[in-house]
């Protein structure tokens, strides 16, 4: 079982570098754009106002909560596309009933979200046995853990970390939360530091939808 549960992180975390890797290099990601999803567009900062007298400033990117069918969760997401980026099904892991990944981009900045639910009964397990087993898989391939600690989602365990995959030049920053019978993995990945204030407000918007 906790084979299982790295195997499902090295997949997710394997889709999320691939993608990261090839929108440092082009406009575009190459990713199914998402159908039916939950998008709320969030009114556009004062930054944008054109009575500001700040011309030649970019504008700050919109903001949409975004909440998919049969995800449970709400999250704000930047960038005017969100992409399911899914992989096959004949990629997903033994024991994994179903798994779902979704993706947007803002400058060199990519933002996902995925979750993975399980066939065999992982309540049982101690949930920091569950979360250690989790960070394993997620630091295979020569990936290095620059710093970690523990979280909870309201009742529920996680762990925030910070992480630098030096083969493919990119700093990521995830959280992970063990929910009954799901694993949710949020994650922003980039070539250089992103904004405090942008990570910040992509994982405190994350919350659970009954």
């Amino acid at each position: 079982m906790l084979q299982t549960i790295i195997k499902s992180n090295k997949l997710l975390l394997t889709a999320l570098v691939l993608v990261s890797a090839a929108t440092f290099n082009s406009p575009k990601v190459d990713a199914r754009n998402s159908q039916n999803l939950n998008l709320t567009q969030l009114p556009t900062s004062s930054a944008n106002c054109n009575a500001c007298g700040t011309e030649g400033i970019a504008p700050a990117p919109e903001w949409k909560k975004f909440s998919p069918d049969e995800g449970k969760f709400s999250i704000l997401m930047p960038g005017e596309e969100i992409s399911d980026i899914t992989p096959d099904k004949s990629e997903k892991p033994d024991g994994v009933e179903s798994t779902k990944m979704y993706l947007s981009t803002n400058e060199t900045n990519v933002f996902m979200v995925s979750y993975a639910d399980f066939n065999n009964d992982v309540t049982q397990i101690p949930s920091s046995e569950l979360l250690d087993f989790a960070v394993q898989g997620i630091l295979e391939d020569g990936k290095k853990l620059l710093s970690q600690e523990n979280i909870t989602l309201g009742a529920y365990p996680g762990i925030e970390m910070k992480l630098w995959d030096e083969k493919e030049g990119i700093f990521m920053t995830g959280r992970v939360f063990i929910v009954n019978q799901r694993l949710y993995i949020l994650f922003v990945g980039s070539n250089k530091n992103p904004q405090v204030s942008d990570v910040r407000k992509f994982f405190d918007s994350f919350e659970l939808i009954q």
